[in-house]
């Protein structure tokens, strides 16, 4: 492959990568509230913004894009890597986007926690803001994908392992990354429209989930 050819197959794949990691809330979302519904929608739009736009943030602002195509494919394929090994003795229909974002989703959250924890910097009082802020984005996410866990998860520790695994290999290359602080997209890159846009489709993939739900509108399985 001649280097032309190469760097617009980097260049693919590294808006893949980006849009697959901004895609998998709304995704997660919309399978999860499908299936089950939710007690507290309110409370679900009101902490999901502030969770989700987090997330968004974070993965636009300081996720890096590995230059080397093997190592973008690696980082690309590691998650669904290990839901594939989570899944492989029992499906669900929307089970990848929930395992994929309970793996990189909880990983973006638990590194940013951890981080907060240990670093020393910026003041005590925001690290300790910032502490309860992750814990409320943590437990509100956790309410949301309980039913989820307690249906096809509870008990199946070979599929927990591997959703561990992936959590915690996910959480050590995010913490290394957040550690630096460096902002590899700018605003003047579009990374504001990235965020608004995915936003504005977790909102979207939000309603239609909850709509269905209610309306009774059965999975297809």
């Amino acid at each position: 492959m001649d280097q032309d050819k190469y760097n617009k197959t980097h260049a693919v794949f590294a808006r893949l990568y980006l849009f697959y990691l901004g895609l998998l809330p709304a995704l997660a979302t919309f399978a999860v509230l499908w299936a089950y519904g939710y007690p507290l929608y309110f409370c679900l739009f009101m902490g999901g913004v502030a969770a989700v736009g987090v997330y968004l943030a974070t993965v636009m602002s300081y996720t890096p894009i590995p230059q080397s195509l093997p190592w973008l494919l690696l980082a690309l394929l590691d998650g669904p890597f290990f839901v594939l090994l989570s899944l492989r003795n029992n499906f669900h229909p929307l089970a990848f986007a929930i395992e994929g974002f309970i793996i990189d989703g909880g990983a973006i959250w638990v590194s940013i926690l951890f981080l907060a924890f240990v670093s020393p910097l910026p003041t005590r009082e925001q690290r300790i803001a910032s502490i309860m802020i992750m814990l409320v984005i943590v437990g509100l996410m956790g309410s949301l994908f309980w039913p989820y866990w307690q249906e096809f998860l509870w008990g199946n520790w070979d599929r927990i392992f591997w959703l561990v695994v992936g959590i915690v290999q996910a959480t050590w290359l995010n913490y290394g990354r957040f550690q630096r602080a460096e902002v590899i997209r700018q605003e003047s890159d579009g990374s504001i429209l990235f965020v608004v846009g995915l936003l504005i489709i977790w909102l979207i993939a939000m309603i239609a989930g909850a709509n269905l739900y209610e309306a009774g509108v059965a999975l297809p399985y």
